[in-house]
């Protein structure tokens, strides 16, 4: 059984392993896309964000609790929110290249972020944005991979159907099944992001 799973697993890699490029080559590129965009701020707007920031420093050292029940709620509709557009892009014919764009800008919010805690703060910066970010992103990146290439898959099957002029099969239900399946592991995420990045960041602080 399990041998089965590992088999099958294998198999859908190597069908769609161009695919999985194609998701991984888009996130990449946003990530290097919001890096880049940081030096494009304006003084006034890198002024206004290191405030935002050394505030929420300060707040951290101090021991007020943080209202974990809002940040997993926002993680929750923000994660539920995307994986619903994937969703429903990857039910039209067309719709692959608005699920690459999505991919394109979750990497451009992790790079644009961890850009400009770099330049800004340089080392300090650096080790903070790994405390913030990478904790959830180790569930999130492989989670947002998989849906991609589940939803770009099967955009691109209703496209080729469409030129060839054949009806589709009904791959509805399993391809909804699967993003719900997906969409566990963002929840977990989003716990994750709520419960132990918190701690993380904390711990941080403290260090730094």
């Amino acid at each position: 059984m399990r041998q089965g799973r590992q088999n099958g697993a294998l198999a859908h890699l190597e069908e769609n392993l161009g695919v999985y490029l194609l998701v991984i080559a888009f996130f990449t590129i946003g990530i290097i896309i919001g890096s880049l965009a940081v030096r494009s701020l304006t003084a006034q707007q890198i002024s206004e964000l290191n405030q935002i920031f050394f505030n929420f420093l300060d707040y951290l050292t101090l021991d007020e609790p943080l209202n974990q029940t809002l940040i997993l709620q926002r993680s929750l509709i923000e994660n539920g929110i995307f994986l619903l557009l994937i969703w429903f892009c990857g039910n039209i014919f067309f719709g692959f290249i608005f699920i690459l764009a999505g991919i394109c800008y979750r990497g451009f919010t992790i790079g644009f972020t961890v850009g400009f805690l770099a330049q800004q703060n340089v080392l300090r910066g650096i080790l903070f944005s790994l405390a913030a970010i990478l904790p959830q992103n180790l569930i999130y990146f492989p989670a947002i991979v998989v849906a991609g290439v589940f939803a770009v898959s099967s955009s691109l099957f209703l496209l080729r159907s469409r030129i060839q002029k054949k009806p589709p099969a009904t791959l509805f239900m399993q391809y909804t099944v699967l993003i719900l399946i997906i969409g566990a592991a963002f929840a977990v995420g989003s716990l994750v992001e709520a419960m132990v990045t918190p701690v993380c960041m904390r711990v941080m602080v403290s260090i730094l």
